[in-house]
């Protein structure tokens, strides 16, 4: 979705519930030509989640193959040792 500011502002409880109740951002276009999102916390926390992830060394890699992998192979979830 994509508003200028003054419709964000005249419906910005209608578009935040909107944001987040749908997980999609909402662009918004200023006067002076930028923009900015509006995403919801939940969706914001996934995204820094995978950036965080793909910093580290060989994690997407290995998260690629274990999804290949399948669950008859993997580790049960009361063996593990918490």
């Amino acid at each position: 979705m994509e508003l200028s500011s003054d419709s964000f502002r005249a419906k910005l409880k209608e578009t935040v519930d909107w944001c987040v109740s749908n997980h999609q951002p909402v662009k918004v276009k200023r006067k002076n030509g930028e923009s900015f999102f509006v995403i919801g916390e939940e969706d914001w926390n996934s995204i820094e989640e995978t950036l965080y992830l793909n910093r580290l060394p060989g994690m997407v890699k290995s998260i690629q193959k274990s999804s290949q992998e399948p669950l008859s192979k993997g580790t049960k979830l009361k063996d593990l040792k918490w």
